[in-house]
């Protein structure tokens, strides 16, 4: 009975210790006029020259594009026949100075626990003192957060081209993160903002994506 009952507690405090999955937080805000489905819609990059030539943007372009796909857009082989124009932009920003208060843990006391001998006279009992912890005081951790982001605009290509109001989707994804790499933050942010495509209108939500265990 002692044994099944130390194998219970030892379970439930590895189970207690366990580490949680690493994860992915992004904060995804979406404006837009979209109808539910947006399936069939053709639809083409916009770029500035200088983007036009960036391995960087493409890769980012080629996620986008993905995504919009397993929407049920189609990519147009020429801009003047899409329906709508895609523009994006993301980055990473200078890093924020952080400062925490972690714990300082020490020597608070002692406790004590008793043992008993058996004498000629009877049994007895002797006091055992063991020190005690615990927290002692507070201590200033400094660190520097950066928010990295992607934003992705749709429009009208026609209402565009007239010069008319033409904006219909307005996406925007935040991560912050311990470091600047924003190459390996873009997937990541790409998925989370198109997590339910189009998605409601005005709203900004918490989107968790389980990474990869490292090995």
């Amino acid at each position: 009975m002692k044994r099944i009952l130390l194998l219970c507690l030892v379970t439930g405090w590895l189970a207690g210790c366990a580490t949680p999955p690493p994860e992915f937080v992004a904060q995804v805000t979406v404006r837009h006029t979209l109808a539910s489905s947006v399936a069939g819609k053709q639809f083409a990059f916009t770029r500035q020259a200088p983007q036009s030539q960036s391995l960087l943007d493409h890769t980012a372009e080629q996620q986008v594009a993905q995504e919009l796909a397993n929407a049920g857009l189609v990519q147009a082989d020429n801009p003047q026949r899409a329906d709508w124009l895609v523009s994006l932009n993301y980055g990473v920003d200078n890093g924020q100075i952080v400062v925490t208060q972690e714990p300082v843990w020490g020597p608070v006391g002692y406790g004590v626990f008793y043992n008993w001998y058996s004498t000629p006279t009877g049994r007895v009992y002797v006091p055992a003192y063991y020190p005690q912890t615990g927290v002692v005081g507070t201590q200033s951790i400094q660190s520097t957060v950066y928010t990295r982001f992607l934003t992705v605009d749709i429009s009208d290509r026609q209402l565009l081209e007239q010069g008319r109001f033409a904006k219909l989707y307005e996406g925007k994804a935040l991560n912050r993160s311990d470091t600047q790499d924003i190459d390996t933050a873009l997937p990541w942010l790409t998925r989370a903002l198109f997590q339910s495509f189009p998605g409601f209108s005005g709203t900004t939500s918490t989107v968790r994506l389980l990474l990869p265990v490292p090995h």
